[in-house]
């Protein structure tokens, strides 16, 4: 059996985070740790339940907005992958200068769109992975 996909949905839209947790978990593959609705509660689960993937919004109005939490994980390293959905359309922007995961534009008219980017954030999961263990075999 392979090892489920581990994720956090983070939005401060509550219907379509409590809507998109629901759609998730039909999926075998994929285990939702949870919905956080606020910046508050999206870094303290990231710190304590170390997901795999975090589904993320850019824009919100709170203390910190997701841009800038993406920001801080990706300069901590060994983050989680972001896979931001948003309808801020600044995705080529934010591929090169923060090398998130996904990004896919609101509105979402087929939720299968978000599981083919969770299986493809997985795998190049996997992928790098492998190469650090190559790597360090080498040494």
């Amino acid at each position: 059996m392979k090892e489920k996909i581990k994720v956090i949905i983070a939005d401060d839209n509550i219907v379509f985070c409590d809507t998109m947790k629901v759609y998730l978990e039909t999926y075998e593959e994929i285990e939702v740790l949870g919905a956080a609705y606020t910046d508050e509660e999206e870094i303290k689960m990231i710190q304590k339940l170390k997901p795999d993937i975090v589904i993320t919004d850019l824009i919100r109005n709170h203390k910190y907005t997701g841009l800038e939490i993406i920001k801080y994980y990706v300069a901590q390293g060994n983050s989680p992958q972001f896979l931001v959905i948003s309808a801020d359309n600044r995705n080529d922007i934010l591929n090169q200068q923060l090398q998130i995961g996904g990004y896919i534009i609101k509105p979402i008219l087929d939720y299968s769109v978000i599981i083919k980017e969770l299986l493809r954030i997985r795998l190049d999961i996997i992928k790098n992975t492998q190469i650090i263990i190559d790597k360090i075999k080498q040494l």
